[in-house]
């Protein structure tokens, strides 16, 4: 908590934050590793042949809160005080462009007591014994963060309490705390000169929280932290990154799935300036040279005739991806649903949707920097998830975790894709090869053809019908392949759980009060990696789920609003929260009015864990072509922490949405996957943003997720109005109208 040069290193307990004594003296820290993925007790009692059991961990899993799971509560691992009298806090989640500093800078400064202004964050690097083996994804990085933060901040404010009166000599309840400094009757000092003038601090018990109702900066608009230093182009992203001496590498992959390399010709490549070696292990294949543009010139020179086993085409991929191929798992049976639908097709309205691959498109290429000397190394990578990446490094270099260090960079961008597919191991294992830092990251043409993927999904949904215009039963099929699951412990994920539902499956459940819903997913294993993608599976459910119900209500001869408004009614809680987020909607939305000549309207609702989103949009449909020219948008989120940077969450979600929905989709063809560059891959500019109107509920004293769910309810929404302009349902993305 002290300066850098004063601080001093001592073992940390591994007891919890309620179970830690009430002094412990702090003189040395020691990194901690804490491994693993904690999805609670529940999910470990799982056993395969259950089918209830099952499906009770999906439920589990839906509703999950996600907790961080933070390897040290010791506030000097978090904390440094400068001279300057600004307190760093180090954080265990990354900034991607999500605003997440700035919450934290507000949360931090309320038990601190100081101006947000007074605290800049920081990413924590794997060493200073502040890590998350959850990382940064799932919209928890505010909500998993609320208590930690101001836990951690209210000890240091204690601290530092105790730290004068012991320099006093006054009893420590007379001692407060307030605009970075502690006072007692007439005397008074900075943090930061107390914080030098301390050489051994002790930790007290977590003291109480601040109520909520004594914010003075959570829940108020504050502008970005990061925003001027962004806009100057200060901050450093991985990237932009060096260190003394540092190579560049370029690693050659195939641009057919599962294409190894038969022939190759590398003589041209070791030619071209600048290039030092071409390493080659196996399928393993790198240039290395004094620049980057010199490594992928080298690496475009290199003859290769590939061995392709199969040439797999679109309509393989959808065929793979298809409701009733794979392994069946049932994640939600209230009622007789099925029973109920297959006893008579008389009444029963069915249809079909489907979402394709998606490219993630961030604006910086994956890649990390990688200094391996003896048996350490030290890593530099924009990623979601350090720990992962640390201890993918150790395990390629055959060393202990703790010799690797891990430093986080500002992320170009994330929305999933900086999860998985990461290149520091192959980084680490080139730099060990060379004896110098060398910097890898892929080329464009390399994050399109040789990445992660949102899954292509299929879903079926049927409802019956009854004479008086009642829905009696809804089912919901979805077929998926992995977005998560199979990484977890080995082969534990798919031998437990059958299928994933943590990530691909979430959302697939029913949210309406039917008397009979059930939800199944299906499986199934794609020659290719896909992953977590924004949202995770819930854009896709919601999309044919309210897409869906949208088509219920035209059936039904409903008004969309007014059909979800029955089918939420009821006393719980959450239904509450529904019936608010609608009535708001219709009312922000002008839903009942008239709407603008050759326009289309349409809505839709979603729940990603406990954060309500509904959305209506307004269309245009002229010679085929859709334009999104308004949306409106509520979301009921517990607590805003900073609305500011929620309502540009929602913007940036609807962007998204939009892109999605009209643009983005990749094609296999020949065994290759179709887009080399954004020239193929077309997405959402400043042209297709429509008029945005956001409003923010509040309600709980806790904070929901905010930067996935907005986009939940986009597609739908579009779809709707698209059908309502033009009568024509688009039941598949991205939306083509003839």
């Amino acid at each position: 908590m002290a300066s850098k040069k004063n601080s001093q290193e001592q073992p940390d307990s591994e007891q919890s934050r309620a179970e830690q004594p009430q002094k412990k003296s702090l003189t040395r820290r020691r990194f901690l590793q804490v491994g693993g993925i904690v999805l609670g007790g529940a999910m470990i009692a799982v056993y395969p042949g259950r089918v209830p059991m099952r499906r009770a961990a999906a439920q589990t899993v839906e509703n999950l809160d996600f907790p961080a799971s933070i390897s040290s509560y010791r506030p000097d691992f978090w904390f440094e005080v400068l001279p300057d009298n600004t307190i760093v806090l180090k954080s265990p989640k990354v900034e991607m462009g999500q605003g997440i500093f700035t919450g934290y800078a507000m949360l931090a400064a309320e038990e601190l007591e100081v101006p947000p202004s007074q605290i800049k964050v920081e990413h924590a690097s794997t060493g200073t014994g502040v890590i998350d083996s959850l990382g940064t994804g799932g919209s928890t990085s505010t909500s998993s963060m609320f208590i930690p933060i101001r836990e951690v901040a209210a000890t240091m404010r204690e601290m530092l309490k105790a730290a004068a009166a012991k320099e006093w000599g006054v009893d420590v309840s007379t001692v407060t705390a307030s605009n970075g400094s502690v006072t007692s009757g007439n005397r008074a000092i900075t943090y930061a000169d107390i914080a030098k003038k301390t050489k051994q601090w002790d930790i007290p018990k977590t003291p109480a929280l601040k109520p909520t109702s004594a914010f003075k900066y959570v829940g108020k608009d504050m502008k970005r932290v990061d925003l001027k230093p962004k806009v100057m182009g200060k901050p450093l992203f991985g990237i932009d990154q060096t260190m003394p001496g540092m190579l560049y590498a370029v690693i050659v992959e195939s641009p057919y799935i599962d294409g190894t390399i038969k022939t190759i010709k590398t003589q041209e490549a070791e030619k071209v300036q600048g290039v030092e070696r071409v390493i080659r292990d196996g399928e393993f294949l790198a240039v290395v040279a004094k620049s980057r543009y010199a490594a992928e010139t080298a690496a475009r020179v290199i003859e290769i005739e590939w061995n392709v086993p199969k040439k797999w085409q679109q309509a393989d991929i959808e065929g793979i991806v298809t409701v009733g191929k794979g392994t069946e798992v049932e994640v939600q049976n209230e009622g007789s649903a099925k029973s109920i639908i297959e006893k008579s097709s008389d009444g029963v309205f069915k249809q079909e949707y489907r979402t394709p691959l998606g490219a993630h498109a961030q604006m910086e290429p994956n890649g990390s920097i990688a200094h391996v000397e003896q048996d350490k190394a030290t890593i530099v990578i924009g990623t979601q998830v350090p720990s992962l990446i640390r201890d993918q490094v150790a395990k390629a270099l055959g060393i202990d975790a703790e010799k690797v260090e891990v430093r986080a960079a500002y992320l170009g961008g994330g929305f999933g894709r900086r999860y998985s597919k990461m290149n520091a191991a192959d980084a680490a294992k080139i730099s060990k090869i060379v004896g110098k830092p060398v910097s890898v990251f892929n080329t464009r043409e390399q994050e399109f053809q040789n990445s992660m993927y949102r899954p292509n999904t299929h879903h079926v949904l049927q409802a019956k019908i009854t004479s008086d215009g009642k829905i009696e039963a809804i089912t919901h099929d979805q077929a998926t392949p992995d977005m998560i699951i199979e990484g977890m412990a080995g082969e534990v994920g798919m031998t437990v759980f059958g299928a994933d539902f943590i990530s691909a499956g979430h959302g697939a459940s029913i949210i309406y009060n039917t008397p009979n819903r059930a939800a199944t997913l299906w499986h199934n294993k794609l020659p290719f990696t896909t992953g977590i993608w924004r949202s995770v599976g819930i854009f896709a459910n919601a999309f044919a789920i309210e897409s869906f119900i949208n088509e219920l209500a035209h059936k039904l001869d409903k008004d969309p609003i007014a059909l979800r408004l029955e089918l939420v009614a009821g006393n719980e809680k959450i239904n509450k929260r529904y019936i608010k987020t609608l009535e708001t909607l219709a009312e922000k939305s002008a839903w009942k009015q008239p709407k603008t000549p050759g326009t289309g309207r349409g809505m839709a609702l979603a729940n990603d864990r406990k954060t309500i989103a509904a959305a209506a949009v307004e269309v245009t449909v002229t010679d085929g072509v859709i334009r999104v020219r308004k949306v409106t948008h509520v979301l009921d989120v517990g607590i805003a922490v900073n609305p500011e940077g929620i309502r540009q969450q929602i913007e940036g979600c609807i962007m998204m949405g939009i892109s999605a929905s009209l643009y983005e989709g990749l094609q296999i063809k020949d065994g290759q996957i179709g887009a080399s560059n954004f020239h193929e891959y077309p997405v959402a500019t400043l042209r297709d943003a429509p008029e945005i109107q956001t409003f923010i509920l509040e309600g709980d004293d806790v904070p929901y997720g905010v930067g996935e769910p907005p986009i939940a309810p986009i597609a739908p929404a579009i779809a709707a109005a698209v059908f309502d302009a033009t009568g024509v349902m688009p039941r598949s993305l991205p939306f083509r109208v003839a």
